[in-house]
């Protein structure tokens, strides 16, 4: 992703000083109320001084972060402590990078703060855990509690990942596969009709088609499980460029979201040869693909291409719309989708964590009103783990 150099985003430099913070555990640990108030909470709860760093948090919060040094907890941020990969974009910790500004921790507590109102949002942390990025769900809840003539946030947090996959479970298998199934089933009962006809050998076709769809939407859920757990397996084989731009085009060639849109493929005059499991290439390209067709209107423009650069090869999905500044700032969080419909959302994440963590590659965006939008996926030519 592409976006212009800022030097500061949110004035948060201001830290309290490890004495100051010090000072603070003393006084609200000592306080039998507050530690009443902490232990009552159902979840995990941590109380944050007014530059965001923690000053304490109950039990459920202690087990939560078991691995974790209390020292280094105290006076921390919140995405400092979860690790998230944005907190240590800028020198000056959690709260001054560029993506921050979608952080819905970030934004419940400085609410908070601003407003003295409590606050409800979503976040969505992206960490690395075990050399695998994968992304944290939460609803985060903040209010105000005033204490020796200080404010300080009382940050409650909920963890959804359980919910957020049921949800993506649900839109896979409870939406598009049984929307598949039943093109499958009517197309099935008009094969017979048209057995005798012109028509018969368009229909088999298309329930040849469909058929391998419902396959690959299985596939992809299995594949998506397998990759967060670290257990996917990737079979790297030598293949055209070309191939597999065919390949990915003609996924979407007759789909109906190209009807009414110009959808081309610009294949390189040379053959390249590449070395990569064209079944995860394909698979993400077609994710790409689909998500551009959505963006825009008709008559608008989708093309897939592919050059070298270096010793990698780049493929790149274009399409002539511009993403909103805080769409850019979530568009890899897995659970995040413009999309008004719950479940949605996995599609930009699980290009990145296939290519990014399997296929050794690197997932990328541009998106402004010269460049229009231009989704670059960027793999060796070389797989780097094949001994061939």
């Amino acid at each position: 992703m592409e976006i212009a150099e800022e030097k500061t985003f949110f004035n948060d430099s201001v830290r309290s000083t490890i004495a100051q913070v010090s000072l603070k555990v003393n006084r609200i640990s000592q306080d039998f109320t507050i530690r009443q108030m902490l232990e009552s909470f159902p979840d995990l709860v941590l109380i944050l001084d007014k530059n965001r760093q923690i000053v304490t948090y109950n039990k459920k919060a202690e087990i939560f972060f078991r691995y974790k040094d209390q020292i280094k907890i105290i006076g921390s941020r919140i995405g400092e402590v979860l690790g998230c990969i944005h907190a240590s974009a800028s020198p000056l910790g959690c709260g001054n990078s560029i993506f921050c500004q979608e952080c819905g921790a970030y934004k419940s507590s400085k609410i908070t703060l601003q407003t003295y109102n409590n606050y409800e949002d979503e976040c969505r942390i992206t960490v690395f855990y075990e050399g695998i990025e994968t992304s944290l769900d939460f609803r985060v809840f903040t209010s105000l509690l005033e204490f020796e003539n200080e404010n300080y946030v009382v940050f409650a947090i909920k963890n959804l990942e359980s919910e957020k996959r049921r949800e993506l479970l649900e839109r896979i298998f409870f939406h598009d596969v049984l929307n598949t199934a039943s093109i499958i089933f009517g197309i099935s009962g008009m094969i017979s009709e048209v057995k005798d006809t012109n028509d018969f050998d368009k229909y088999a076709k298309i329930l040849q088609n469909t058929s391998e769809q419902l396959i690959q939407e299985i596939q992809a859920q299995r594949d998506l499980t397998n990759a967060e757990a670290g257990k996917l397996i990737v079979y790297p084989a030598q293949d055209t460029v070309n191939d597999i731009l065919e390949k990915a085009f003609e996924i979407y060639k007759h789909n109906s979201l190209t009807q009414g849109k110009e959808f081309i493929c610009e294949y390189p005059p040379e053959t390249m040869i590449i070395e990569t499991d064209h079944h995860f290439i394909i698979r993400s390209l077609g994710n790409l693909i689909k998500n551009a067709l959505e963006a825009i209107n008709i008559g608008g423009k989708v093309s897939l291409s592919a050059y070298e650069y270096g010793d990698n090869i780049r493929f790149v999905v274009s399409n002539d719309g511009v993403i909103p500044k805080h769409i850019q700032l979530q568009i890899f969080n897995r659970s995040f989708s413009t999309k008004a419909k719950k479940g949605r959302g996995i599609g930009t994440y699980s290009v990145k964590l296939l290519i990014e963590n399997y296929l050794k590659g690197k997932v990328s965006f541009i998106s402004n009103e010269r460049d229009q939008t231009k989704f670059i996926i960027e793999i060796p030519k070389k797989f780097p783990e094949s001994k061939i």
